[in-house]
């Protein structure tokens, strides 16, 4: 599926990272079980992002090194919590299974 095939069939309620310009195209899926630490009550559909994706795009955006894009990631952008439709992030290299794409 692509970014805009996700886009197209997200619900109002996921939320997504802004600026949209530097996060969309680290969107890779989306899904109703995220695999994160948040109180999540709901199996509410989220979006996906890919964690390395995201660190590159900061890097670029922000104009830093990847350590502190890395710092930037995780303080500001997989450390807010926003509610149950706070989006979930992946790493490529992990070895879990693929999200549920819905």
């Amino acid at each position: 599926m692509t970014t805009d095939q996700i886009l197209a069939r997200l619900p109002a309620t996921a939320l997504l990272l802004e600026p949209r310009e530097v996060y969309d195209p680290c969107i890779v899926a989306m899904t109703d079980r995220p695999d994160d630490h948040w109180p999540r009550k709901s199996q509410q559909v989220v979006v996906v992002y890919d964690r390395e994706k995201c660190i590159e795009a900061i890097a670029k955006w922000q104009e830093c090194d990847e350590d502190a894009a890395t710092e930037w990631f995780d303080f500001n952008t997989s450390g807010g919590w926003n509610g149950e439709g706070t989006p979930t992030f992946r790493s490529m290299f992990d070895q879990l299974e693929e999200p549920l794409f819905v």
